[in-house]
């Protein structure tokens, strides 16, 4: 299907069978933002602790580092648009407000118009050009969905959600079973189960991995590679590298 990719910019239109999937939807973070217009399917997503069954116009935005995936009925074509694009075209005013609201946006099937029109500027325009309207649109389409408040009734884990939040808020401690146990007054072993049974990883996977993006997201800011290694709790350099080059699938110096 349709698909531009140029510099950190990557969008898509797809529409495919759970059983022959375009897109990874078990259980996943990245270090890009991602932003998904639901058109059609049968399809329960998850980000964090909150899981919602789409309905069509729905909007998924989905944060740099968090955690989501897709149960899809495979018996039902899943068709969508998908753009993917980083923190830095994002002014930081938007970036708070996308940050600090629900991952879910129900009732905007008016954002199908303006998904359509990227697909059809694919042919006008050159590379750089398209690059440039389509940092200007999805500035756009964030903007007009912080202005209306989201309608959609989602599942919420009263349980982990306070957990989750605790971890992005000190991402950079030494966050363990034992800490959280203490903090939460919850037993190593519930939190663990819960953990795998929801989220479906291992809770220290799940930390580690967020560490990780968090530091990705600091290099990019500038910050030397050691001081980040031990600004996120890892003993030697090497050991960061090693868990870096295993998330993100290239090198510190590589990082794109």
């Amino acid at each position: 299907m349709f698909k531009f990719v140029y510099k950190d910019i990557d969008f898509s239109y797809k529409l495919d069978k759970a059983s022959d999937p375009a897109d990874d939807y078990h259980r996943h973070m990245h270090y890009f933002n991602e932003l998904i217009y639901f058109i059609d399917g049968d399809v329960n997503y998850t980000v964090e602790s909150d899981s919602v069954r789409l309905s069509k116009g729905d909007v998924i935005f989905i944060p740099s580092g968090k955690y989501h995936f897709a149960e899809i009925n495979k018996q039902k074509m899943y068709e969508r648009f998908v753009l993917k694009f980083p923190n830095t075209i994002m002014p930081d005013f938007l970036r708070k407000k996308m940050y600090g609201a629900n991952s879910f946006f129900g009732n905007h099937k008016e954002l199908q118009t303006q998904f359509s029109q990227l697909d059809s500027y694919y042919n006008n325009f050159t590379d750089e050009e398209l690059y440039t309207i389509f940092v200007c649109e999805i500035i756009k389409m964030m903007i007009l969905m912080c202005k209306e408040p989201s309608d959609v009734k989602k599942q919420y884990n009263e349980m982990l959600s306070p957990i989750m939040r605790y971890i992005d808020e000190n991402i950079q401690e030494d966050i363990t079973l034992d800490s959280l146990s203490e903090h939460f007054n919850f037993s190593k072993s519930y939190i663990s189960n819960e953990f795998k049974k929801h989220i479906k990883i291992p809770l220290i996977q799940y930390v580690r991995t967020k560490k990780i993006i968090a530091a990705h997201n600091m290099l990019l800011a500038g910050k030397k590679k050691c001081e980040v290694a031990e600004l996120f709790g890892f003993k030697d350099y090497s050991t960061f590298y090693r868990a870096y080059v295993n998330v993100m699938g290239f090198s510190p110096s590589n990082r794109k």
